[in-house]
């Protein structure tokens, strides 16, 4: 049976007043999907034209069925590792544009076809039974957020706390300290919003802070500085290449945090001192910073919006370069009166 002749299963989301309809016939790319979406799982949608995405599974290049026009126009390629991957686990990528598409070439992991305009994408994803589900998801989540942006949903490469209706945003790269920064706190009382790509739109007089609650991925390194962790039975702590991952409520006394203000940004830096401490950062040089943490923009028009929100969401917020020392589970005392101090 070919693809097209596959019997496709629906999924209905709804992620912020925007539907998205997900249809798939392949139980290994429903699954990952589910997991990642879970939160905003819907029996039906109310709502106005959904986005509309299809992923299938075919077992080799040949399957995929032609694509590309001769209008095609090579835009760039590069590698990229997926979050939490390693470096021998970059995907070689090409990205094109044919005749308004967006097309996004993985090579031998698959090929995603995204029709911005129509709000639809097409995907095919090589041999699926050999790829760990994080990878579906993180390809998923690419062609989900590049639909998103153009309802004016963005996301950022950080993770996201909540506490009485004020938001901390934690970007950067792996190895930064951002996830352990990030448990410190949660574990503290604040609550989760995202461990790696919350959303967040223009509300008008301020930029708005959105949850997108996602299992939380950390490494052997970070598990042995809480002692929660370190203690945390399997079925609790799943394995989860090449992490394991957790969800918050089920080890931490917390819930899925509201939409909030974000008013604090924390740029981390682990240090070989006793004691964190914080540095201000000036907000052209926090925006310089940040940026990178956004996913790459194709569409000129939607790049010149996103831009205007990022820049939006620096001016209410509170900008400090964290460097991380020692003192790992003392850091909420460092965070929470600056935060309650804001909130006066």
């Amino acid at each position: 049976m070919s693809v097209a002749d596959q019997p496709n299963t629906e999924y209905l989301f709804s992620m912020y007043g925007t539907p998205v309809r997900y249809t798939t016939s392949s139980s290994l790319l429903a699954a990952p999907v589910e997991e990642l979406l879970r939160h905003f799982r819907r029996n039906s949608l109310d709502e106005s034209i959904p986005l509309t995405l299809s992923f299938q599974a075919v077992q080799d290049r040949a399957e995929v069925p032609p694509i590309l026009s001769r209008a095609v126009r090579h835009l760039c390629s590069g590698t990229g590792v997926p979050p939490g991957g390693r470096s021998e686990d970059a995907l070689p990528y090409t990205v094109s544009q044919d005749r308004g598409r967006l097309i996004v070439d993985f090579h031998d992991a698959g090929l995603f076809v995204i029709d911005g305009t129509h709000g639809s994408a097409e995907g095919y994803l090589i041999q699926p039974q050999h790829m760990p589900d994080s990878l579906i998801e993180y390809l998923f989540h690419l062609v989900l957020i590049e639909l998103l942006r153009r309802r004016g949903l963005y996301t950022i490469h950080a993770t996201a706390l909540e506490k009485n209706g004020r938001g901390i945003l934690i970007p950067g790269n792996s190895g930064r300290g951002k996830t352990t920064s990030f448990i410190s706190l949660l574990r503290s009382g604040y609550r989760y919003l995202s461990d790696d790509h919350p959303l967040f739109r223009d509300a008008g007089d301020h930029v708005e802070l959105l949850p997108f609650p996602i299992k939380i991925n950390v490494t052997e390194n970070t598990i042995a500085f809480f002692p929660e962790l370190r203690d945390a039975p399997d079925h609790l702590l799943h394995p989860r290449f090449p992490k394991r991952a957790f969800y918050a409520e089920e080890l931490y006394a917390t819930s899925i945090g509201s939409s909030c203000w974000p008013a604090l940004v924390l740029f981390p830096q682990v240090v070989d001192a006793p004691r964190s401490h914080l540095e201000l950062l000036p907000k052209s040089r926090a925006m310089e910073l940040l940026l990178p943490q956004a996913l790459l923009v194709y569409d000129a028009e939607v790049a010149r919006r996103e831009f205007q929100v990022l820049a939006k969401l620096m001016q209410q917020v509170a900008c400090y370069r964290l460097h991380f020392g020692r003192d790992i589970l003392d850091l909420p005392k460092l965070i929470t009166p600056l935060l309650e101090q804001m909130q006066q």
